[in-house]
């Protein structure tokens, strides 16, 4: 947000909103030269939409103002000063260039990595599949708690069990909050639906005739269908090992990859599964 600081709005538009988002003054006159010049370019660099800095512009022609910027002990314009929880959290002085504000506002900008969570914070329930892929970009960035649970939670979404299970496990006490504890609960419910009477019986079946193809490819199915991935990935590249053009398991398998994406343990079985076919 960029707006003009009077007296009526001083309150609210400083001190209050400073407690949730960095708020930065921005000391200015239409007289001084100087301050023309850098206006535009620190609108450009903070931007009308931004979520985490509000820019607040103090004229101080404005009699009425001129004492806020005595209180903070300001001796030059245009000044910049960082508002944070109802206090100034640094200040600077004097013309800028565009590095130089760059500078100044760096610390109060997201990172690539927190843009990345909040991005897929805002698609996991409609898309958790391109949520999955952001928060797998912002690991890789910075690999905090916060992005972790993130994964936990898309990686459940696409009946991901095995690797939700490693990610919570990667959870250290101190981040175990009710978003934790509302991942760890929907995730014992899917693990007892992926141990159902069906595929135990179907276990049997294929332990008491291991070589029976046909049971292999069905109970791969029920596997992914159950989120046990690797568990149906590897029971189908066993049937392509002895008959690379069995019933439908070529197609099978390759739809499964298709559908797990960038997915590393589907990375692992692509690869198999090319260096049979070529």
């Amino acid at each position: 947000m960029i707006l003009d600081i009077n007296v009526q709005n001083f309150q609210q538009a400083i001190i209050q909103a400073s407690m949730s988002k960095t708020v930065v003054i921005y000391f200015h006159a239409e007289q001084v030269p100087e301050c023309r010049a850098m206006t535009s370019v620190l609108e450009g660099l903070i931007g009308a939409d931004n979520s985490h800095i509000d820019l607040a512009k103090v004229d101080v022609a404005d009699p009425q103002l001129q004492s806020l910027a005595v209180q903070l002990g300001l001796q030059a314009l245009p000044a910049l000063v960082a508002f944070k929880d109802g206090q100034p959290a640094d200040v600077s002085e004097g013309p800028k260039d565009e590095a130089a504000i760059k500078a100044f506002l760096a610390p109060y900008q997201p990172d690539e990595a927190e843009l990345l969570l909040d991005q897929a914070k805002q698609t996991l329930g409609q898309d958790p599949q391109t949520a999955y892929g952001l928060l797998q970009q912002a690991r890789a960035l910075a690999d905090s708690a916060a992005i972790r649970l993130c994964l936990a939670e898309a990686a459940l979404a696409l009946n991901k069990l095995d690797e939700t299970k490693q990610l919570l496990a990667t959870i250290g006490m101190a981040d175990q909050d009710s978003q934790y504890q509302h991942i760890l609960a929907r995730l014992k419910l899917a693990e007892e639906a992926a141990d159902s009477p069906e595929l135990r019986q179907l276990e049997q079946k294929l332990a008491d005739t291991p070589d029976d193809m046909e049971l292999m490819q069905e109970l791969a199915i029920l596997y992914f269908q159950a989120g046990r991935q690797e568990e149906a990935l590897q029971l189908l590249l066993e049937v392509l090992k002895r008959d690379m053009s069995f019933g439908e398991a070529k197609k099978h398998l390759m739809d499964m990859l298709t559908g797990m994406g960038a997915d590393p343990v589907a990375s692992k079985y692509r690869r198999q599964l090319y260096s049979m076919l070529y």
